[in-house]
């Protein structure tokens, strides 16, 4: 999860970067449209940290639910697992399926196969929907008190996505504080994330007896 860690304080970074920017251009004569094109900008990349950030914590789950049979997980995973090749799989694979399931050779794909017939989210990640993914994997909900100000943020990058408004009128009512909000709520939730998933991962908790 190191790599996880490095890639959200790179982004942190650039969110930083991205504040002074606005900042300094709002300051000019004449730069309101400007300005208002910018705070766009600012929300779909906090919008692509979070997906990124998601995307790569359910990658690493994967990558280690991989390297497990069906009677070793705990009850949650195996709803998953059933789900997957019983309930998404053609109903002529059940039998090949249900027979490698008991002979413990059949493994969950990686996150990139499984959402080939799984779409976990697509453009609608908000705190709540994240403790979805993390509740049906069997991890602890998001700690941080201002991960709800992630709705916001879903809302404006899905306004912009649908072409619903212009990059000039999506968050032109934002001020800098409100910017500067949803940046500190984006991070604050992101590092709680990858805390959770750090520990379902070191104390082992998708097997069916986990670490102490």
């Amino acid at each position: 999860m190191n790599q996880l860690h490095a890639d959200i304080q790179e982004k942190k970074a650039e969110a930083e970067q991205m504040m002074e920017i606005i900042s300094c251009i709002s300051s000019m004569n004449g730069a309101i449209v400007k300005t208002a094109i910018l705070k766009s900008s600012f929300v779909l990349l906090l919008y692509n940290a979070i997906e990124s950030t998601v995307f790569s914590a359910f990658d690493r789950i994967h990558e280690e639910l991989s390297g497990e049979s069906y009677l070793a997980l705990n009850h949650q995973v195996r709803k998953i697992w059933v789900d997957y090749y019983f309930s998404n799989h053609a109903p002529s694979s059940h039998y090949g399926n249900l027979e490698r399931t008991l002979e413990q050779t059949l493994r969950l794909p990686l996150l990139g196969e499984f959402m080939g017939r799984i779409k976990l989210f697509s453009g609608n990640l908000d705190a709540r929907k994240i403790d979805g993914l993390l509740s049906k994997y069997g991890i602890g909900a998001i700690r941080a008190i201002d991960k709800g100000k992630l709705v916001t943020i879903k809302n404006r990058r899905n306004t912009l996505s649908h072409g619903e408004k212009m990059f000039k009128q999506a968050c032109r009512d934002l001020s800098e504080n409100d910017l500067n909000s949803l940046k500190s709520a984006t991070f604050s939730t992101l590092d709680d994330l990858v805390a959770q998933v750090d520990l379902y991962l070191k104390k082992k908790r998708y097997l069916a007896t986990p670490l102490a």
